[in-house]
């Protein structure tokens, strides 16, 4: 059999980049530049960091595509790990998904301020696509200016793999039969070791492990919505549900009163991944939404959004 013929995207070049901080410390540009370095919260346990059996790139974790938009994934604290999350950000060029979500996760910034990019602007980002899903990414070297420990390392590399692969599944340019992988390539060659650590051989797959626990898809941080906020994402279900509250901005602030509070059930047994859902009635205001589990809120991921008494 031939291997399918690889298509050829458009290059595109872009600048120097931003620099990540060793306390992990966040604000609403992401990362402060406190020191040229970045470190997991806690020491790195490598055994704890190998690639587990490979998340499809289709529901739950991505969800329905999404046309005119770009998926790309951003690195967040949560506890004493670093996981995964993704924001949709709107696509600017009519060329290649790949490339331009790729070059948007490495020059830009999230904008929930919980999460943080370890990356530095690359100077050039190229892709293909085979018929097998092997997505190879080949990348300027000026992307890995941040010195990053093991465990950051690792999870740099797989938000590029996780990027590419949801842009590559929300453009429709993968098929069903195999499963999505990245071949990574630097400065057009292979066997470049990232960030000092992490060495790019091979077909990269995703790592399941640091997919985020709860992730709110939508609403997006700083969304409007009218009276009647829907909001819907995927979580690991730990007794059947996800517990929810929705506090009002005070000062800048999330008050310590909620508004509303509730539950969210999950379909997938405990330890299993789905998708949930819930509406709530709000007045117009500026709230806080919170999806967590437990009464000690683990693994809360929140977003900022705006209520409007009408939304066109």
């Amino acid at each position: 059999m031939h291997e399918a013929p690889q298509r050829r995207l458009p290059r595109r070049r872009i600048a120097l980049g931003l620099l990540a901080a060793s306390s992990l410390l966040l604000s609403g540009c992401g990362v402060v530049a406190a020191t040229p370095t970045t470190s997991m919260p806690t020491p790195f346990d490598e055994a704890a960091g190998s690639v587990s059996a490979p998340l499809s790139v289709t529901a739950p974790s991505e969800g329905k595509p999404a046309p005119g938009r770009l998926p790309v994934y951003w690195l967040g604290v949560n506890g004493s790990n670093v996981h995964l999350y993704r924001e949709f950000q709107p696509s600017e060029t009519s060329g290649d998904p790949i490339v331009e979500a790729v070059v948007a996760m490495t020059s830009d910034k999230p904008a929930d301020p919980d999460y943080f990019n370890p990356w530095s602007k690359a100077g050039s980002v190229t892709a293909s696509i085979s018929g097998k899903n092997v997505i190879t990414v080949d990348i300027s070297s000026d992307a890995f200016k941040t010195s990053l420990d093991a465990g950051m390392a690792h999870r740099a590399v797989q938000q590029l793999v996780y990027t590419a692969t949801a842009a590559a599944s929300n453009a429709g340019l993968t098929t069903v039969k195999y499963e999505p992988s990245v071949v990574l390539l630097v400065d057009g060659k292979a066997g470049y070791r990232a960030f000092g650590h992490e060495r790019l051989e091979g077909q990269l797959q995703r790592d399941a492990s640091l997919m985020a626990p709860i992730w709110i898809i939508d609403p997006q941080q700083g969304d409007g919505t009218g009276p009647s906020l829907r909001v819907h994402g995927t979580a690991v279900s730990e007794g059947g549900q996800v517990s929810w509250r929705v506090e009002p901005i005070v000062d800048g602030r999330p008050a310590e009163d909620a508004v509303q509070t509730g539950y969210a059930e999950l379909e997938a047994p405990t330890g299993g991944t789905s998708l949930y859902s819930f509406s709530v009635d709000l007045a117009p205001g500026e709230y806080s939404v919170s999806v967590f589990h437990g009464a000690e809120r683990a693994d809360e991921d929140s977003k900022r959004v705006t209520v409007y008494s009408d939304v066109n």
